[in-house]
């Protein structure tokens, strides 16, 4: 997914100014209004000015800063297994997937959390993780 500093094409730490002076830049050239492809250069001029919104405050460039942060973690962290969900516990009350870790501790997700597409999975108990593989499936489909 690209990021609101690629879509300007600038550095992370860009001042205000750069980011400024960057997006007149982009806005310009792909205004709907010039010729050319009006579909593409809309939704390019829509990713521009989202970006814009979000870099020009300082206050939503520091929230979005440390979203993506986490993001880089998130997929730099290590993952110590990958355990199929079907291999996990399923509790209906709490509509929770768990596993026993090796350390005794729990690895647990949510129905929630699969379907906003986290798969990755802490222990409580230690610093190890896992992978959790599931397929998606339209309910549509299942009938």
């Amino acid at each position: 997914m690209e990021t609101h500093y690629e879509i300007l094409n600038v550095s992370e730490d860009a001042t205000l100014e750069q980011i400024k002076s960057r997006f007149q830049q982009l806005i310009l050239r792909h205004h709907p209004d010039r010729q050319g492809n009006i579909q593409q250069d809309n939704d390019q001029a829509q990713r521009i000015l989202q970006a814009w919104e979000v870099l020009r405050n300082p206050q939503r460039r520091k929230t979005y800063d440390a979203e993506l942060a986490a993001r880089h973690r998130h997929r730099a962290a290590v993952i110590n297994s990958e355990i199929d969900l079907d291999d996990m516990e399923y509790n209906e009350k709490t509509l929770t997937f768990s596993l026993v870790c090796r350390c005794s501790g729990i690895y647990a997700i949510t129905e929630n959390d699969l379907e906003q597409g986290i798969d990755v999975v802490c222990c409580d108990n230690c610093s190890l993780r896992i992978r959790v593989l599931y397929d998606v499936v339209d309910e549509d489909e299942e009938h």
